[in-house]
């Protein structure tokens, strides 16, 4: 009997020790080999990285401007990262500390945002035209914070690294005229000046 007893104990044992291998393994499988395949094989753009430019509504107000500084980390077509937004008008000035998580498809990338933290309840969602790594134009959609609406935030922002001044500022003197701009014209292009 005791013989028997042993050999049941080992048995339990190895079987608890194979279950245990394989749940390791399994785990290293799909965590770590299958990811590390996935980038390697990854041939689509990369927009990893720091992106800035500016933003404006439909109709903005003389002196009225939005800077907006991205940080983007990919992982094959999946986004993560976050959104820094500094907003600028006569009445009123904030900055907004915001999450981003988004994926890319078809030559876009599709962004949902929401604020860090409790200060702010707003969610928003982008969508961005990725113009060959080198720029992201579109829009952010958004509930607005403080009025019981929909607004929209037209968006041009480019690589950091590519960007003259490490900090934009709104022009000092009010426009002449507001523009309208086309679609596809690079907001940053128009509404940069020192």
């Amino acid at each position: 009997m005791e013989d028997n007893s042993l050999l049941i104990a080992i048995g339990v044992l190895a079987g608890v020790l194979t279950a245990l291998v394989l749940l390791l393994a399994s785990n290293l499988w799909v965590h770590t080999v299958v990811p590390l395949f996935r980038r390697w094989r990854y041939q689509g753009v990369r927009i990893s990285g720091e992106w800035k430019g500016l933003g404006c509504g439909h109709t903005p107000a003389s002196g009225e401007w939005s800077e907006i500084a991205l940080t983007l980390k990919q992982d094959t077509v999946d986004l993560h990262g976050l959104m820094t937004m500094r907003y600028q008008s006569a009445a009123q000035s904030f900055e907004l500390n915001l999450q981003l998580a988004g994926r890319i498809v078809d030559g876009y990338a599709t962004l949902s945002v929401a604020p860090v933290g409790k200060t702010i309840t707003s969610t928003a969602t982008a969508l961005l035209k990725i113009d060959g790594g080198a720029a992201l134009n579109g829009q952010l959609l958004y509930r607005h914070p403080f009025a019981d609406g929909v607004d929209v935030i037209n968006m041009s922002v480019h690589r950091a690294e590519s960007t003259v001044a490490p900090r934009l500022r709104a022009v000092s003197s009010p426009a002449p005229a507001i523009r309208v701009l086309q679609t596809g014209t690079p907001l940053a292009a128009a509404a940069l000046s020192e």
